[in-house]
């Protein structure tokens, strides 16, 4: 989720402290040299055309074990990304918690609430200050092995100790690499990247002004988004797409009850149905409720809604973060892309997370209506056995997306930025089974073995329906392409110094291509290697 702050494989940003200036600067220069002579000691490897790069996947991991283990409490990680400030509170939190013998860590979350410690010191402390941070990396794909970098800068003032002055926070990260990227689809008219010397391609990934008071957060600029209580991907708002460029607003009232709303502007696409062509414009507005009702349980309900067409623009009725989007698109007969989403989280013992979302795309509540209901929902289980001191945890989530899911009669209106899905990476007519065992040998090095079962229909999210008889048509549609992966990966991330990334997946396909009786597979091998200074 990879999320809490981040993609659900982290994307939280993380910074040492500008006086060691001169220290940095003759590392980032240095690095990448050594980085480009480790290629000749390194073999062959097979990847991903697009490996991630991130400051802190390790912290998004840490806080939501230890929120299923019981040592933070509850706090609103259904609803993410958290800003510094909050995670901030929930560090507070768990150290309360712990003083006060309500609870007793095992070492190793004891280990990571330490490590959480140190990596937010300066928002604990409430102090001014600004960091920047650079993570020179090497990447090993199938096709070549080459330089990467990822860099971010960050900067606050005002304290959230001094009630009436609002602690402002400028975020900027950067990255560069010159791998090729998934390609986009036919109808995306916008590219995210493009290529600059060497092939290159350099993206401001995320980049904001924040402004956090007591209880209301204001943000503007590009972040990503997710709503849901998975601990990987989403059915509803997930971080599979690109980061939105938004303005949001995030209330909150007491311990229990968060409020969030956001407005973003989305890829332009292009329309063509042979007679009539135009480049849409999309937006999309949603507003979330998120209720906590203890320490073990949590529900949180949603509403978002997705526009675009000919000469659109933004639409301020949908703009106002506390209307009803249904209600007003059914009074101005609108055909715009409204959905709704449940999720809900009960950790009913220490160590043990069960979780489940659904999400409303069409659900025909006339009498008589004779469409589909096209719904996707999502049900997990985290169990992390005492008896083994909380270091192996036991994983297992199944999604599934129904067809017409993510799609809309409008072709602008299809529930997609920049060709990615919004929602679950499966997209629509598939579902999907992962099973997981992690293990945290120390505090920075963990590992994880998995398996993935996958489905795949004839559907896609660019399908509408044209009054198909759905009562006759099996799930998932037409010729299903079956896949399974096997693999695992090691992750070694210190707060500073060397870190590595190994990760090997085999998978094969039955079906492939929807064409019954033809089999495709393959591996992949990725590898990072890199210093987070």
């Amino acid at each position: 989720m990879q999320p809490i702050l981040q993609n659900r494989r982290g994307k939280l940003e993380r910074w040492k402290e500008t006086g060691r200036k001169a220290s940095t600067i003759f590392q980032f220069f240095v690095l990448p040299v050594f980085l480009l002579t480790s290629v000749f000691i390194l073999n062959a490897a097979h990847g991903a055309p697009d490996v991630p790069l991130n400051f802190d996947g390790w912290v998004t991991d840490a806080l939501a074990k230890l929120e299923t283990d019981g040592i933070t409490g509850g706090f609103h990680r259904q609803t993410a990304p958290l800003s510094r400030a909050e995670v901030a509170q929930v560090i507070r939190q768990a150290e309360s918690r712990i003083r006060a013998g309500s609870v007793v860590p095992s070492e190793i979350d004891r280990k990571l609430l330490e490590k959480l410690k140190r990596e937010f010191s300066q928002e604990l402390a409430g102090n001014d200050g600004r960091t920047i941070g650079f993570l020179p990396q090497l990447r090993a794909t199938e096709k070549k092995i080459a330089p990467a970098l990822e860099a971010g800068f960050h900067w606050t003032a005002g304290s959230l100790k001094q009630q009436t002055v609002p602690r402002l926070m400028f975020y900027s990260e950067f990255e560069a690499h010159n791998f090729e990227s998934r390609p986009l689809d036919g109808t995306t008219a916008e590219q995210r990247l493009e290529r600059w010397r060497g092939g290159y391609t350099g993206d401001f990934k995320r980049g904001y002004l924040q402004v956090n008071s007591t209880h209301l957060n204001l943000l503007v600029g590009r972040d990503w988004l997710f709503w849901g209580a998975s601990r990987d991907k989403t059915v509803g708002i997930s971080d599979n797409s690109p980061p939105l460029d938004q303005v949001r607003l995030t209330s909150t009232f007491g311990k229990r009850l968060k409020a969030t709303a956001f407005t973003a502007q989305l890829d332009s696409t292009w329309y063509d149905d042979g007679t009539k062509r135009y480049l849409a414009k999309r937006y999309i507005s949603g507003h979330r409720l998120d209720y906590q009702f203890n320490d073990r349980v949590e529900i949180g309900v949603a509403e978002w809604v997705l526009y675009g067409g000919d000469a659109q623009t933004l639409a301020w009725k949908y703009a106002n973060p506390i209307t009803f989007y249904y209600a007003l698109q059914y009074n101005a007969k609108a055909d715009d892309n409204v959905m709704f989403a449940f999720d809900a989280a009960i950790r009913p013992i220490d160590g043990v997370r069960l979780y489940g979302e659904w999400v409303i795309d069409d659900i025909q509540y006339v009498p008589g209506a004779n469409d589909p209901h096209a719904v996707a929902w999502l049900l997990g289980l985290t169990w992390y056995p005492e008896h083994l001191d909380r270091l192996l945890g036991i994983h297992s989530e199944y999604a599934r997306v129904n067809r017409w899911a993510y799609t809309h009669l409008v072709p602008d209106n299809q529930f997609t930025h920049f060709g990615y899905a919004i929602g679950h990476p499966i997209g629509t007519d598939s579902d999907t089974l992962r099973l997981s065992a992690s293990y945290q040998f120390t505090v920075s090095a963990a590992a994880e073995v998995r398996t993935v079962l996958t489905r795949h229909g004839e559907g896609t999210i660019a399908d509408r329906f044209y009054g198909e008889d759905f009562k006759a048509l099996p799930f998932p549609t037409g010729v299903v392409a079956r896949t399974i992966e096997i693999g695992g990966q090691f992750s070694y991330r210190p707060l500073d110094a060397w870190n590595i990334l190994l990760s090997y997946t085999w998978h094969a396909t039955q079906n492939s291509e929807h064409r019954k009786g033809q089999t495709s597979g393959g591996y992949r091998l990725i590898f990072q290697f890199g210093y987070l200074l």
